[in-house]
């Protein structure tokens, strides 16, 4: 029994030595995760989240739960998953708006996206098409340029708000052609398709997903994309470059990010799931029909995508007046 005692002993400490290491080898996720997506439900990051999410689940075991946060362009979503516990369990659903775009648009922001979010999945890109009103008289780009360039007219631009894609693609446009637009900034995509379709507002940039209905009704047309290239969806639309002014190209990112502090080991095994998501024939079928590019690839290509998109848009900040707009 003397000799036993020791032996005990030493198994026991092992024991309790063990314990921490045990609990660290605790797999990844193992309860539900939540992503919190910065605007009302309906929009075109939940049309992107919710197939995710479904996968999400099906490829760890645990639910992926979509909390819809609007309000203040995004910033309020965003701002509650800065303040959450790091620890890959909550994440945000995000896009240029939230974090390359808020900057330039406001003084006093609740936080500091290059420093309080990380990079974890690039998803899709959307790009943006300059729609006119079947009810407007510009039935090519070329009238749109020929009535800007006569000086006759102030003509109306619809944006889904200040510092939106929409916005800022139009102040592209103006610049390139040297026109000056009236630009009117609605609360949303929804209210200012709606006057589009008719016929309040003359033109809007806007996305091909979000124009559908009305284009197949006949109540809106596309006239130009502002992409590198043709989008498949409207293959007859010209891109912008194509009618003489390069460098208009605009659209939307929609990537997972996580609160600063998240721990490495859990982001790099977010990133390998939905990178795996992302290459489903199933789910880049989806995104195709909704005009969404897929992208993926590494966390450093998000990092440098996000730097040259807030570069990009800085630029155009220091040009114009982007919040007074």
């Amino acid at each position: 029994m003397k000799l036993a005692l020791p032996c005990l002993g030493r198994w026991l400490a092992a024991a309790l030595l063990s314990l921490p290491m045990l609990a660290r080898a605790a797999p990844y996720p193992d309860r539900p995760v939540t992503v919190v997506v910065p605007y009302p439900a309906g929009g075109s990051l939940d049309t992107v989240g919710r197939p995710i999410a479904q996968m999400f689940e099906k490829a760890t075991g645990q639910p992926m739960i979509l909390e819809n946060a609007g309000g203040a362009g995004g910033l309020i979503g965003a701002g509650k998953v800065v303040k959450s516990a790091p620890d890959g369990y909550t994440l945000l659903l995000a896009s240029n708006g939230q974090v390359t775009i808020a900057p330039l648009m406001y003084k006093d922001m609740p936080y500091d996206p290059a420093r309080d979010l990380l990079p974890v999945a690039h998803l899709v890109d959307q790009t943006a098409v300059l729609y006119a009103s079947a009810k407007s008289p510009y039935k090519t780009f070329a009238d749109v340029a020929a009535a800007a360039q006569s000086g006759h007219e102030s003509i109306q631009f619809a944006s889904s708000g200040n510092g939106s894609i929409s916005h800022l693609a139009l102040e592209l446009l103006a610049q390139k052609m040297g026109a000056k637009f009236n630009h009117v900034p609605y609360r949303g995509a929804a209210p200012a398709l709606q006057d589009l379709a008719g016929g309040q507002v003359p033109l809007l940039f806007t996305f091909v997903g979000s124009a559908k209905a009305l284009t197949a009704a006949g109540l809106v047309r596309p006239l130009a994309v502002a992409s590198p290239r043709r989008l498949a969806a409207l293959p007859e639309v010209p891109t912008f470059a194509e009618l003489g002014y390069p460098g208009v190209e605009a659209s939307v990112w929609i990537g997972l990010m996580a609160p600063k502090g998240t721990p490495r080991d859990r982001i790099d095994r977010l990133s390998d799931v939905v990178g795996g998501l992302l290459r489903q024939a199933d789910f880049q079928k989806l995104m195709a029909d909704n005009n969404m590019e897929v992208r993926g690839g590494s966390i450093q290509a998000f990092q440098d995508m996000m730097r040259a998109d807030a570069a990009r848009w800085d630029a155009l900040a220091k040009s114009v007046n982007l919040a007074g707009k």
